[in-house]
């Protein structure tokens, strides 16, 4: 199903910005007494020739690769009395055990016993799958609370993993990882539990998140890093690096800064997952909040040079951290592949895939 099919005032709106970019860049008609031009074949669609519908790049695709790896790899290492006792807990619980009647596939109900079983203190949740069961207080910065995140950014996990396996790329193939912008550890904490053997790091300019994680998650070495580049790594220091919303809210200048810090931290043939905003990203936004007139602002910006930013967090900054170029970014695959190749190849691009809304890359530093 597309766009126009769940959302058809959203697909129309889309449209009419796509029909006034192309009236801004079309070349004027012909007189009358001239004879019609030859028709040309018409040209791939570009910055400069954007595509006269949108379904297409507003449906969120999947990886190649959907084995909720990470999710799985958890699971298993309970058995069947640890689950029991676990749904057992749960059943105890009406408002969790509403949630977990409800699940609405096995991955689900997986992941709800994982978060689960740590939220209500089973205490094999933690012994066996390594999930550590601290949570950051309310002061500090994390994504997501509550029962069903006590176990940490599974889902997120999972697409990270995935995507590398979609490529051929084994974990077992990883000796090196860093989470960049970690915050206080959401989904670097799953990552080195599914995979102890690999050498965890995680950065980010948020102090308070960086001492909380340090404190209360053994294992993986924090370190506060500055808003613009270097990180305090040796090159080549890495065999892969991920980074989620992070992109998203980069300046562009900034955001190709640290993608050149990514290419010297990460050795020949290391791999970059990260995630930024498309096409998707402004159905998604258009459909929780963003004006009409924005919206085709950020269209039009996408077609006309590829990229959109704003500095939205104002003089506050973002959980006390200010700078003028983290805001809200939206790129186009045109922008990537322009300004990443050749010095990076792009192996998978799926629209949308980050909760129907950021585009998920992996890129290899060549």
């Amino acid at each position: 199903m597309t766009l126009h099919d769940e959302h058809p005032r959203l697909a129309r709106l889309i449209e009419r910005g796509a029909r006034r970019t192309l009236a801004a860049v079309s070349p004027p008609p012909q007189p009358e007494s001239e004879p019609p031009p030859e028709p040309e074949p018409e040209p791939p669609s570009t910055p400069e020739s954007p595509p006269k519908s949108f379904a297409r790049e507003v449906t969120a695709i999947w990886l190649a690769a959907e084995g909720s790896l990470a999710t799985r790899r958890l699971y298993e290492r309970l058995d069947e009395e640890d689950v029991a006792k676990i749904e057992l807990l749960i059943s105890e619980t009406p408002e969790l055990a509403a949630y977990y009647e409800l699940a609405p596939n096995q991955l689900a109900r997986e992941q709800m016993v994982l978060a689960y079983g740590i939220w209500l203190g089973h205490d094999a949740s933690t012994a066996k799958t390594g999930l550590p069961a601290a949570q950051p207080p309310e002061e500090i910065h994390l994504m997501a609370r509550g029962p069903l995140a006590s176990a940490g950014g599974l889902y997120e996990a999972d697409f990270i993993v995935d995507a590398l396996a979609g490529v051929n790329i084994e974990m077992a193939d990883v000796q090196s990882a860093l989470d960049f912008g970690c915050s206080s550890g959401r989904v670097v904490r799953v990552l080195a539990a599914a995979y102890p053997e690999i050498e965890w790091r995680g950065c980010d300019p948020n102090a308070p998140a960086i001492e909380w994680a340090s404190e209360n998650l053994p294992g993986i070495e924090f370190f506060v890093n500055d808003n613009a580049p270097p990180l305090p790594l040796a090159d080549g220091s890495l065999d892969m690096a991920y980074a989620i919303s992070i992109w998203s809210h980069f300046a562009p200048s900034l955001g190709l800064s640290w993608f050149e810090e990514m290419h010297r931290l990460l050795r020949p043939g290391g791999h970059l997952v990260c995630t930024t905003h498309g096409l998707t990203s402004v159905a998604h936004s258009a459909a929780h909040g963003r004006s009409e007139e924005q919206v085709e602002e950020i269209l039009s910006a996408l077609y006309r040079q590829g990229s959109w930013y704003a500095p939205e967090f104002g003089e506050e900054g973002d959980w006390g951290v200010v700078n003028p170029d983290w805001g809200t970014a939206f790129l186009s695959p045109e922008w990537m592949l322009t300004h990443l190749c050749p010095r990076w190849r792009v192996l998978e691009f799926a629209p949308g895939r980050n909760q129907e809304n950021q585009d998920v890359y992996v890129l290899q530093r060549v």
